[in-house]
């Protein structure tokens, strides 16, 4: 029992980092920060206010990813006005030198950023590759995983700016392929 119990709390700890518990529809996503690969600095608090933002985390040897890129390449042609699209590479296995070879491959035309230390796929509570967030206009957790299947109905919601005291905001339900959230 011990032995279980001790290897439960270190796989809490990954480089001595706690991996926070992964985010729910109705939280606030967490600010962070990275450097997309073209060089421009990408905070997610800059898009407060202006539009949504669709993060998927990722790596290049990740067969689903790689089976969504196409979809993602669609869904930048069609929504980028209305939606920040950011593919966060976990940095797990992967590495700076993948990422050309896997953006030539698919054609991708949406931003990307390398999460070398892994710390904001580790705030986001990722345990595995394709996990997605739509985080809307006032900066709160519409929707894990499923997003490219719910986009088009819903990317209006997710862009009406509701007025908020503090952070007592928090979205009402669950989003399905079937309904409007």
């Amino acid at each position: 029992m011990k032995g279980i119990i001790a290897v439960a709390v270190m796989s809490l700890f990954v480089g001595f980092r706690v991996i926070a518990a992964p985010l729910s529809v109705g939280e606030i996503a967490p600010d962070f920060a990275l450097n997309q690969l073209d060089g421009s600095e990408f905070n997610l608090s800059h898009y407060r206010g202006e539009r949504s933002i669709y993060l998927i985390f990722w790596n290049t040897w990740c067969g689903p990813c790689m089976k969504k890129a196409p979809k993602l390449v669609e869904i930048q042609s069609l929504y980028a006005e209305q939606v920040k699209l950011l593919a966060i590479n976990t940095g797990w296995s992967d590495s700076l030198s993948e990422i050309p070879r896997f953006q030539s491959h698919f054609s991708t035309n949406y931003s990307i950023a390398l999460d070398h230390a892994a710390e904001v796929t580790h705030l986001y509570g990722v345990m595995g590759t394709p996990t997605s967030f739509l985080v809307d206009i006032n900066g709160v957790i519409r929707q894990v995983d499923g997003i490219s299947d719910t986009l088009s109905v819903n990317i209006s919601q997710w862009n009406q700016v509701t007025p908020q005291t503090g952070q007592e905001f928090m979205a009402s339900k669950s989003c399905s392929k079937e309904s409007v959230c």
